[in-house]
């Protein structure tokens, strides 16, 4: 069993936040020497929206840009955490040990509408759909950069960018040249320790790092974790022309679960669930000349999750009645493999027209016997093809057309369309009109539900259904249609980006309850009838509302950033549930004369029911102070350490009932030696 440790209470004035913001936008005379060297008259570049690099005006998208400073600034210990600095993400914790990530609701413990890239790959889980953040192949130390699309953008990235892309990009390797060593304490057994080296040979660069994490979780619940990462990125320059990438992974991870209302059931007991995951993935880019760009990429992953148990119970057993002695045996192991290959290719095919187009291949080996009642593994493979043209008709008038057709063995043929105009009312100030169509094609486990329970009963074998999926799920869909501004002010120190948006979602995926008569059969005869649940195209809703962001940093040593979504929705009941009305959130922070630095962030979201929880969440408020300060011990080494202090503001309840958000306190150091 892991261990739990005490939980300590903290309290905080609420007029510090107000003085503390007002305070950090006073002028500095440490800074005001910087403002000439940093400001630019640039327009910041983004590179997710069509797979192009252009100019965050020019980008047919709403796109939210976390850097690694804003990360150091947050005092995120887990990446999953960066993401409540996103305008409309929320983030839960499933039994409290795997991070749960959604976008404008319509969540479940497997939240299935974000798609993931890392450096290109994406990552989403073939068996459940969704992104497994418990066993993300990076280190938060590794992300260099991350670009968030606010909305659906399956058009250059395919079924799964159903709500919102995530493309994290990681640090070069020449960045990480050295040794790096931290090491994070927390409260109730939280310690973290990191190690990572760095060097050059010749036209090679790499690195590898090492972390391991004890993590005792909420107070008073079965939600230890503990995990060990080894993660290496090795960039090399074959030519002046060609470069490749390679990046490999393997992670351990041990997670403690149960039925969170009654530890005791013997369909969810108290157990240890042990999670391994590898992953390998190499880029080659080949520029041909300044006009054209190449990028061929392949990856393997495997994950196994091995969850086996046999318990035993006595006591009222519907629909039998009291009887003694019931064993069952659960096997709800779980195991994929994927290979995936894709094949860009960038043009400027005239001084006015810019084409990316592509195709990608996937094949996917899954076995999960509980699910689909079955140990034969199953298979499903994917082709790909994409495209988007940029046109620029005029100087100040953009128009990007972009589409991608898919096709999957479970669910055959999907098609993706989408067109936008981005109008410069200036170089710095942009309006755009985006209308697209997306998809979410089902997962494995949506394809082939057939779950069973099976006990024995004195020498006797009870079957008992309880989930079935109907053949042949259509993928769901979402009409989108946005309209945006993007203004960048005061030579680039304050960036505003608003949006209204409409989106109309069809087809949605979920279950309902009903009754099998003669299903639940005892020693060949029926015991029914039984109920269960039944997995088929069932929803709709329609969702409305605005967005906006708000960046300004005046000089180097000081940060506000501040996002804000409103819903509005209506549709069937479960799904408008699922939606918070409004989140907020904002992070303030000031380096001092002395190189102390400060921030407080803040975090609200409202009130709001993941899909089949059955577990109403009240508006979550949190109020993060992070303190530290660098320390230059000659000119090769440094020493970094920090505080963290989360205070919860209210009594939030985590996905679950009984997980709760409370306060929590971390110190960090790291040492580096170049």
């Amino acid at each position: 069993m892991l261990g739990l440790s005490a939980k300590r209470k903290y309290s905080l004035p609420c007029f510090s936040f107000l003085s503390f913001t007002f305070l950090i936008f006073q002028p500095s005379h440490a800074t005001e020497t910087l403002v000439d060297t940093f400001f630019t008259d640039q327009v910041p570049v983004v590179l997710s929206a069509t797979r192009l690099a252009q100019p965050q005006t020019e980008a047919p998208a709403s796109i939210t840009v976390i850097d690694r400073e804003m990360i150091r600034l947050s005092g995120a210990k887990q990446v999953a955490e960066v993401f409540r600095l996103v305008p409309g993400m929320h983030v839960n914790y499933f039994r409290g040990n795997r991070a749960v990530v959604g976008y404008q609701g319509l969540n479940s413990d497997f939240p299935r509408g974000v798609q993931v890239l890392i450096d290109g790959r994406a990552i989403y889980s073939p068996v459940f759909g969704g992104v497994d953040w418990a066993n993300l192949p990076i280190s938060i130390e590794d992300i260099e950069r991350i670009e968030v699309i606010r909305g659906p953008n399956s058009a250059s990235f395919g079924a799964n960018a159903f709500q919102s892309v995530i493309n994290i990009m990681t640090s070069h390797s020449s960045q990480s040249g050295g040794v790096q060593f931290k090491t994070t304490v927390g409260e109730r057994g939280y310690q973290r320790h990191f190690v990572r080296a760095g060097n050059s040979y010749s036209r090679a660069d790499f690195h590898i790092s090492a972390s391991h994490t004890d993590n005792n979780g909420y107070e008073n619940n079965f939600d230890d974790s503990r995990q060990d990462k080894l993660n290496t990125r090795i960039d090399y320059q074959l030519t002046r022309n060609d470069s490749l990438q390679i990046n490999a992974s393997a992670i351990n991870t041990l997670r403690e679960i149960s039925n969170p209302n009654d530890p005791s059931d013997p369909t969810d007991p108290h157990r240890n669930l042990d999670e391994s995951y590898f992953s390998l993935h190499g880029k080659w880019e080949h520029q041909k000349s300044p006009e054209q760009l190449f990028i061929t990429q392949l990856s393997y992953t495997r994950f196994k999750s091995k969850d086996r148990f046999t318990s035993t119970f006595d006591g009222d057993f519907p629909p039998i009645g009291a009887v003694s002695g019931i064993t069952t045996f659960i096997d709800t192991t779980k195991l994929y493999s994927r290979w995936n290959f894709e094949f860009e290719h960038q043009l400027k095919a005239s001084e006015n027209t810019r084409i990316t187009w592509g195709l990608g291949l996937r094949a996917d080996e899954t076995e999960i016997p509980f699910w689909t009642n079955t140990t034969s593994r199953h298979k499903n493979s994917m082709q790909r093809v994409f495209s988007n043209v940029e046109w620029r008709p005029l100087n100040h008038l953009l128009i990007n057309f972009a589409a991608l057709w898919e096709h999957s063995q479970l669910s055959g043929d999907a098609f993706s369309p989408r067109m936008a105009v981005n109008y410069l009312l200036t170089p710095k100030q942009s309006v755009r009109f985006i209308a697209s169509h997306s998809f979410r094609t089902p997962a494995v486990v949506e394809n082939k539900l057939d779950t069973d329970l099976n006990f024995q009963v004195g020498g006797h074998e009870l079957v008992m259904p309880i989930l079935r999926g109907a053949s042949n799920l259509d993928a769901e869909t979402v009409r989108s249609f946005e309209i945006g501004y993007h203004h960048l002010l005061l030579r680039n120190a304050l960036t505003v980006d608003l949006k209204l948006f409409t989106n109309q979602y069809d087809h949605l995926i979920d279950t309902n309850r009903m009754t099998l008569a003669g299903a639940t059969t005892f020693d060949g005869a029926s015991v029914g009838p039984a109920e269960i649940r039944y997995l088929d195209n069932l929803e709709h809703v329609n969702t409305s509302g605005y967005e906006i962001e708000i960046n300004y940093k005046p000089n180097k040593n000081n940060l506000l950033h501040i996002g804000y979504t409103h819903n509005h929705s209506n549709g069937s009941e479960d799904m408008v549930k699922s939606i918070p009305k409004d989140s907020f959130n904002i992070l303030a922070s000031h380096t001092f004369d002395n190189h102390y630095w400060s921030s407080l962030a803040y975090y609200y979201t409202g009130s709001m029911e993941n899909l089949n929880s059955g577990n109403p969440l009240g508006p979550m408020r949190r109020l993060d102070f992070n303190l530290g300060k660098p320390i230059q011990v000659t000119s090769s080494q440094s020493i970094d350490i920090s505080f963290t202090a989360q205070l919860a503001l209210d009594r939030n309840k985590d996905f679950l009932d009984g997980f709760f958000l409370d306060n929590r306190a971390f110190i960090e150091a790291s040492y580096t030696f170049h």
